[in-house]
């Protein structure tokens, strides 16, 4: 046992401390991610979509995601090195369809959400390590799977901590929130019936609450990776910041309800645009007020591109249309911050810019409840700007007395 846990630390710290980019792990997840489907694939014998491949891979995103924050915080080793680790361990994951295959030969297993139709059934499931069916749900290869990493996760822990009740603890987080994401579609459906909605064609529901999932992890991970940025903005110019990009957010929704209100209706799939907007106000809020810092602070290039990324993201989820107003978004705060332009030195000019700013966010969450961008009212669009550009000017004054 001695010899086992000397050879699992030494790999544990050989990957650690392996020096490359955290970038490139990114890629490797992707790689591993992309072999995996292509082995479920065929071990469920399934004949898949963009929509499966979109939803499986964001599950899988939302599954390491939530294990590299939690690794970290029982561990208490620094998130670089617990990213480079569970990254590499995922391959972990390759285990499961191969050994489905090799047991069922493609024909029986189904790897698929837990199969709950009440809370009996989720602590079965739960101590069951999936429920009865071991051809549906959580198959075989997927418990061996899950097995292997709550070994894993309870000795590296151990290693780290020498603390048994931490290590039992982290152990027991981990797979708490794995097996609740295999029952998903029950949580949904209490949702659904408690809103009185019932479910449509090419519904997204599971889709949309995954990404906002994945939205909220990848936003507390690149926070944690830059301490610096937590330390500049969570203050009240950063609150005062938020109020300037949520309130143009809901401005867009109440103009497009009141002027297309048979564009836009609550079902299983569009309940999830409010949590999304709440996420992308953060999100937005925190890029912008980067960017903006960045002149007295330095750049942190790196932090700025992946915030634009998980715009482009939400935009590029919900629609084309969406994605270029995002896309709007980005391109003037370029201009305002970015060479050759840095129009934030001219006082007046960048003024009008961010008034143009706060009516591309406003037509985002326009666009997002139905309404078509050319169907924007001129007067509204008038309106905005003037109210705009007057509080840009004393705004920028208020934001000055709480920095």
């Amino acid at each position: 046992m001695k010899r086992f846990q000397l050879f699992f630390k030494n790999i544990s710290e050989r990957i650690e401390n392996y020096p490359l980019a955290l970038p490139r792990y990114i890629a490797l997840f992707i790689a591993l991610l992309s072999i995996r489907l292509c082995l479920e694939f065929f071990a469920n014998h399934r004949l898949f979509n963009a929509d499966d491949v979109l939803h499986i891979g964001l599950w899988f995103s939302f599954i390491v995601l939530a294990f590299i924050l939690q690794l970290q915080y029982f561990s208490k080793t620094s998130i670089d090195k617990i990213i480079k680790l569970v990254v590499c361990c995922f391959s972990i994951a390759l285990s499961a369809p191969i050994i489905d295959l090799i047991v069922s030969q493609g024909k029986f297993s189904k790897m698929n959400y837990l199969s709950i139709n009440s809370t009996s059934d989720i602590v079965k499931a739960y101590f069951s390590i999936g429920g009865a069916s071991l051809t549906r749900g959580a198959t075989i290869g997927i418990r061996i799977e899950i097995i292997l990493l709550v070994l894993a996760s309870f000795n590296y822990i151990y290693i780290r901590t020498n603390n048994f009740l931490r290590a039992i603890l982290g152990t027991t987080s981990i797979y708490t929130v794995l097996f609740l994401t295999g029952v998903i579609p029950f949580f949904i459906g209490q949702l659904n019936a408690f809103f009185g909605l019932t479910y449509g064609q090419n519904d997204q529901s599971s889709i949309y609450l995954l990404f906002t999932l994945d939205l909220i992890l990848v936003l507390i991970l690149l926070l944690k990776l830059k301490p610096d940025v937590i330390k500049i903005h969570f203050n009240w110019s950063f609150i005062l910041h938020l109020f300037s990009i949520g309130i143009p957010l809901l401005v867009g929704i109440w103009i497009a309800r009141f002027d297309y209100p048979k564009n836009w209706t609550l079902n299983p799939t569009t309940i999830y645009f409010f949590p999304l907007l709440i996420v992308l106000t953060f999100i937005l809020a925190i890029y912008t007020a980067d960017m903006q810092k960045m002149v007295t602070h330095g750049k942190r290039q790196l932090f700025q591109n992946s915030l634009i990324v998980l715009l482009f993201a939400v935009g590029a989820i919900l629609s084309f249309q969406t994605l270029f107003a995002l896309f709007l978004v980005w391109s003037i705060n370029f201009v305002l911050y970015e060479q050759p332009c840095e129009c934030y030195k001219y006082k007046w000019f960048s003024s009008i810019l961010n008034a143009f700013l706060t009516l591309a966010i406003v037509m985002f969450s326009f666009i997002s409840f139905g309404a078509p961008m050319v169907g924007f009212n001129k007067l509204y669009i008038l309106a905005i700007l003037i109210i705009s550009f007057s509080s840009s000017l004393g705004f920028s004054k208020l934001k000055h007395y709480f920095s």
